[in-house]
């Protein structure tokens, strides 16, 4: 995720850590007053308070947008040590944001909000959820305009200033050509029988058993009940097993059985079912790829020197 994607209240801890006061990386004591300072941007101070109230914000506002445990995790991952430096810094960009005097549209906010509202089974429900999280519509609505202010000024000071040329795209290819190697990949039945669970010569004829019955065309889940002890290996490419079985493996042919190959603790029986060869991607399948990461690239640098234009402008202190 872009920085200029992410929620202008994308924050960096659950919120039950912030309110015990977990913070990590400048050691402030969770005995600290709410009303102590820890940071002084321009004339606006940040209190302790400030930084619960904004994690706190976060939280709430992805809990009213209906969002999963595994997206909340996600945006706010990004944030885990480095709390009070993005709240800064999102001070700084509304600022900006402000002093163009961007004016955010009724009818986008009103958008917005129906879209989330969209996710709820209810009027109700919605306006519950709202009501759970300490907030009303117009809390909701101020939240949005300024996050959409960050999302406009972001866009305008360094999103339209990105550009990937096509030949860097082709010069990065060409640089970068083994990572655009696909592998040969094997689809594999396999049976494994292991030697914790017996002697090794019984191992050995319970294997012998399973390839007899593999090479008759037998059915293999009826094969595999009978006799395996781990699961089936399924789809593997060359590089992600030990060389005693790729050695055995990539030289099977399409529905051809192996030998028994023995390991540490068992032994092996494959079946071919799929071969993918391996193929170098050409630059039209990749060419997509690679200028997605361009641009990431391009814009985190542009955003970077940017908020740091932002920071020497400004007057920041962080106690």
């Amino acid at each position: 995720m872009n920085c200029y994607q992410r929620n202008i209240f994308g924050g960096c801890f659950l919120v039950v850590l912030m309110c015990s006061l977990c913070l990590g990386t400048r050691g402030e004591s969770k005995d600290l007053p709410g009303d102590s300072i820890i940071a002084v941007v321009n004339d606006d101070v940040i209190t302790l308070k400030d930084l619960r109230q904004y994690i706190a914000s976060i939280y709430s506002q992805l809990r009213i947008e209906n969002k999963s445990t595994e997206e909340i995790k996600a945006i706010m991952g990004d944030y885990e040590q480095k709390g009070i430096d993005k709240l800064i810094e999102d001070k700084l960009i509304l600022a900006a944001a402000n002093e163009k005097e961007m004016i955010i549209r009724d009818e986008i906010i009103d958008k917005r909000i129906k879209g989330i509202k969209d996710r709820y089974a209810s009027e109700d429900e919605f306006l519950q959820a709202i009501n759970a999280e300490g907030l009303t519509v117009s809390d909701l609505k101020k939240k949005l305009i300024d996050q959409l202010k960050v999302k406009y000024i972001v866009d305008l000071e360094v999103r339209d200033k990105v550009f990937v040329n096509p030949q860097d795209v082709t010069e990065y290819y060409n640089k970068h050509i083994n990572e655009f190697e696909r592998k040969t990949q094997m689809n594999l039945e396999s049976v494994f029988v292991s030697f914790d669970k017996r002697e090794r010569p019984e191992a050995r004829n319970r294997a012998a058993e399973a390839r007899s019955r593999m090479m008759a065309g037998q059915d293999f889940d009826t094969i595999f009940k009978a006799y395996s002890d781990g699961a089936s290996v399924g789809t593997i490419e060359k590089g992600q097993m030990v060389d005693s079985i790729e050695n055995v493996v990539f030289a099977l042919k399409l529905e051809q059985v192996s030998q028994p190959v023995e390991v540490e603790n068992g032994i092996y029986v494959f079946k071919a079912i799929g071969i993918v060869p391996g193929k170098l991607q050409t630059l039209k399948e990749v060419k997509d790829r690679i200028y997605n990461k361009l641009y990431d690239e391009q814009f985190q640098s542009k955003f970077n020197a940017w908020v740091d234009k932002l920071r020497k402008k400004a007057y920041v202190e962080i106690k």
